[in-house]
């Protein structure tokens, strides 16, 4: 069934207030700069979205959407890639464009921020490393670990990639923490090839 014309036309300015907040970050987000950057009044965003809150809301599930979209891609090309080579593709796209980047710093200052800052509830922080971590656990049970060793091993993962994520952030040191990352998933290898059921 065909989107309507309003649907679409939220679709294509929640894509663009994705870009606009993966470029100024949210801790600064409200709606008078936004509609004035975006070309657009603070009405049609309150009637696209409702409150601020509920525009961030939306923007990080588009942000998630939209990097999910990413992995389903290559998991069409390659459907039995390893969550080490996947990690490996991450690292190469985040790493392949500026706006690659920071889309996915979005996700990282909306888990980190504090509620007061952004006004987004517990559940939405959470999603942005949480849908992460599930999938990750979900991977490592179909390479053949069991579960309850992958719901721990997961978390670490996770951890660790967001780390190493983190330190890119703060240095740009990409050299160093493409090292890092080959030794990280070196041992994820082994670690994997250890535990399988």
């Amino acid at each position: 069934m065909a989107r309507t014309p309003d649907l679409e036309r939220r679709q294509e300015l929640l894509d663009r207030i994705v870009e606009y907040l993966a470029e100024n970050g949210l801790a600064q987000a409200t709606l008078r700069p936004m509609a004035s950057a975006l070309d657009v009044s603070i009405n049609r965003l309150v009637h696209h979205f409702g409150s601020k809150d509920e525009l961030l809301t939306a923007a990080l599930a588009r942000a998630l959407e939209q990097q999910i979209a990413v992995q389903h891609a290559w998991l069409l090309r390659t459907p039995k890639v390893t969550q080490v080579e996947l990690y490996r593709k991450w690292w190469r796209w985040m790493n392949a464009a500026k706006c690659n980047l920071a889309l996915v710093r979005l996700n990282y200052e909306a888990a980190t921020l504090e509620p007061s800052v952004t006004g987004l509830a517990g559940a939405v922080r959470a999603d942005q490393i949480g849908v992460w971590r599930h999938d990750v656990e979900q991977r490592l049970v179909a390479e053949g670990m069991k579960p309850e060793v992958a719901a721990r091993e997961a978390s670490l993962v996770k951890a660790t990639f967001t780390g190493l994520i983190m330190d890119l952030f703060a240095t740009g040191d990409r050299r160093r923490l493409t090292n890092a990352l080959d030794d990280f998933l070196a041992r994820l290898q082994l670690t994997i090839d250890a535990n399988q059921a």
